[in-house]
């Protein structure tokens, strides 16, 4: 079996890297502020390919009120000087608006509502589509350009306190630890359970009937606990299902992932602190690892550029969309850039290779990857899907709204119900 380690944006947010468009927002109109106000500009006109303001102010009000927002304070210097700020790029004034009227933003999926209005909505002013990708063309690169500040001060300081590094500990664990059978759907149990079962069975019926003595076998220490388990039972399919999902299954059983596919949801690279697994004595060989960037590297500009956008093809009003018949609608939807890598490929590669466990870092599962979600969730080989969730400071946890998120990725609800792990076992890694 094979383990898939899925990362979203809340794997770099708990590694302390500042990545949440909130955070991109907000660090865009502090330097935004800092070059608008500076000796340069005032008393002249600034724009860029952004904003316009008339008249940069020759007095800077610099006094800020507690909790106020870098674009707050420009707007208010501005005010005072009886000047103002125009946006030329609407969709980074809804980015704006969002994420200081509701303190959160979803770039790909305001994206994807403005999308839908350039065609729904008929009376002006309307938002053409030409304009709509040019604007979100434009907010891509610099958040190109920021994460790669916010990754490059990361890769030179993580981990160096000793709380970073036993951080880090907890989820290299995670990572490489063994199967544990009890996570794993009731289809995959029993094929093992059946597995099993027909690997001893010759054995163990020989022993029964006294054909041979238990020392001939050359069983390892587990393999003789289990056979000693199912001595005499008539109904060793029962025991052996049973011990595999209980509590002492590693007295029995021991089940390691053969293969670790690091799938990276997020542009950045903290994946590569864990690309290391250990050596195993037990076993003799190491685990082999590799890494998909689904999304793309920042700053690769040919073979794996980032992919930003939407990817919900399920969406009841993405078909309209496809009639359309005019590209311009498809130029940011997710499943046609997979198509310019083979990272969409090598995945769907993995999956068929042999079943598999995902493990979810910090991935949020919600609708604007669910194309690629759904194929990687239904998939028959996906024999369980383990969330770790996030402790918040007031003692609660979003466990209940990642299951939520997870199941608008199902079209098949008993299975989303078989494969998901249930909170009790699994648990809080990150805050």
């Amino acid at each position: 079996m094979n383990r898939i380690i899925l990362i979203g944006n809340g794997f770099d947010l708990a590694h302390g890297m500042k990545t949440s468009y909130g955070d991109f927002i907000n660090d865009y109109w502090a330097e935004k502020r800092k070059e608008v106000l500076n000796d340069t500009h005032r008393g002249t006109k600034y724009e860029d390919d952004s904003i316009i303001i008339d008249r940069v102010p020759h007095l800077i009000y610099s006094e800020a009120a507690a909790g106020e927002s870098e674009h707050e304070i420009l707007l208010k210097s501005l005010k005072y000087n009886n000047s103002k700020l125009r946006f030329k790029n609407e969709f980074l004034d809804t980015l704006t608006q969002k994420r200081y009227s509701l303190n959160w933003v979803d770039i790909e999926n305001e994206y994807y509502k403005l999308l839908k209005n350039t065609y729904k909505v008929s009376s002006p002013p309307r938002y053409k589509i030409t304009d709509l990708n040019r604007d979100f063309k434009i907010v891509e690169l610099l958040l190109e350009k920021y994460l790669t500040k916010i990754q490059t001060i990361f890769s030179k300081s993580f981990p160096i306190t000793v709380e970073e590094m036993s951080f880090k500990k907890s989820i290299y664990e995670v990572i490489y630890s063994d199967f544990n059978l009890r996570d794993f759907s009731e289809s995959s149990i029993n094929h093992l359970t059946e597995e099993i079962f027909q690997n001893i069975y010759s054995n163990i019926k020989d022993l029964e009937e006294g054909n041979i003595h238990i020392q001939d076998l050359n069983l390892s220490d587990r393999e003789t606990r289990l056979y000693n388990a199912l001595g005499g039972l008539k109904d060793k399919k029962r025991k052996i299902k049973e011990l595999l999902i209980s509590g002492a299954s590693l007295n029995y059983f021991r089940y390691r992932p053969k293969e670790v596919l690091f799938v990276n949801f997020n542009y950045t690279s903290t994946e590569t602190h864990y690309s290391n697994p250990p050596s195993d004595s037990e076993f003799g060989n190491d685990i082999s690892t590799d890494i998909i960037h689904v999304h793309g590297v920042l700053n690769n500009k040919t073979g794996n550029k980032i992919i930003f956008g939407f990817g919900d093809e399920i969406d009841k009003d993405y078909l309209e969309i496809e009639n359309l018949n005019d590209n311009e609608y498809l130029q940011n939807i997710k499943s046609m850039k997979y198509l310019e890598s083979d990272s969409y490929k090598r995945l769907l590669e993995f999956m068929n290779s042999n079943n598999y466990q995902v493990i979810i870092f910090g991935h949020s599962c919600g609708i604007s990857d669910r194309t690629l979600l759904n194929t990687l969730f239904e998939h028959k080989n996906c024999t369980s899907i383990k969330p770790y969730y996030r402790q918040k400071d007031d003692g609660t946890d979003n466990y209940s709204e990642m299951i939520k998120n997870i199941s608008r990725n199902f079209t098949d609800k008993a299975s989303m119900r078989d494969k998901v792990v249930n909170k009790k076992y699994t648990n809080a890694l990150f805050r």
